[in-house]
């Protein structure tokens, strides 16, 4: 009886030992997998740098949109399949 206490015993701190080490990496896993909300501050200054670069596109695009209709003040209109 006593050896079978002892084998029942190693057995069950191994398995202790083998739940620890998963637990450890689960939590580690979990950490980095597992979605975390974004703080108002985070989605607050994501949203400025978006609108800023937008504003900068479209600065971009009307300037060129400008120079497009200043180049051709002076040109006729060609259709594209003369």
């Amino acid at each position: 009886m006593d050896k079978q206490i002892s084998e029942l015993s190693a057995d069950r701190d191994t398995s202790n030992t083998e739940l620890s080490a998963v637990m450890e990496y689960y939590g580690k896993v979990k950490e980095r997998c597992v979605a975390k909300p974004e703080s108002y501050e985070e989605r607050k200054a994501r949203r400025e740098n978006e609108i800023a670069g937008l504003k900068e596109a479209l600065s971009i695009l009307e300037n060129e949109a400008a120079f497009m209709q200043r180049s051709r003040k002076g040109a006729k209109a060609r259709h594209f399949m003369a």
